[in-house]
């Protein structure tokens, strides 16, 4: 089972692995990408990943500024390293709440499957993604509701990466 698996691969060596991983998409990937996007779009501009929510008017205001050569790469990018980003701190996420949960198994606390919370924000961030690569490939004529249907996968993410942050400050709290 991937709970029994999780707690057994749980250790410092691939804690400092999955570090590893996640460093190079979050140091290097991610960055470098951002960077591509904003000479194609010759200016910074807005991510709609990156945003808490945004409104239909407020996603064609950010868009209408990236342009064609953008809005291209913008897919491109999305679909091939931000489909394995979520991958990469997932698998890290996982690690640290195993190594957490497993801790306090230790202690006698039965935490049933908590250290598993990560998966649930994988499928979530690929919806986002699918949702904003729609947008992009569609503009200028995409609906009002498939901005609402983006900019809810977008919000959810962010509050589920907010819950997986209490639960591992929660956790390493209780195991003070």
């Amino acid at each position: 089972n991937v709970s029994g698996s999780l707690y057994r691969i749980a250790n410092v060596k691939t804690l400092l692995a999955a570090i590893a991983v996640y460093l190079v998409f979050g140091a290097y990937v991610m960055p470098t990408g951002a960077k591509t996007f904003a000479a194609k779009a010759g200016q910074e501009v807005d991510i709609l990943d990156l945003q808490f929510n945004y409104t239909p008017a407020k996603a064609r205001q950010i868009i209408d500024l990236y342009g064609t050569d953008a809005r291209a790469y913008a897919v491109k990018f999305g679909l091939i390293a931000d489909t394995l980003y979520p991958l990469a701190y997932t698998f890290l996420f996982l690690i640290i709440t195993s190594l957490i949960f497993k801790n306090l198994q230790a202690k006698g606390l039965d935490t049933g499957s908590l250290h598993l919370f990560p998966l649930v924000i994988v499928p979530v961030d690929y919806l986002e993604n699918i949702s904003i690569a729609n947008l992009l490939l569609t503009y200028p004529g995409f609906s009002d509701r498939a901005v609402q249907v983006a900019s809810f996968f977008t919000s959810l993410k962010w509050c589920l990466v907010a819950g997986l942050v209490l639960i591992i400050l929660g956790g390493l709290i209780t195991l003070l």
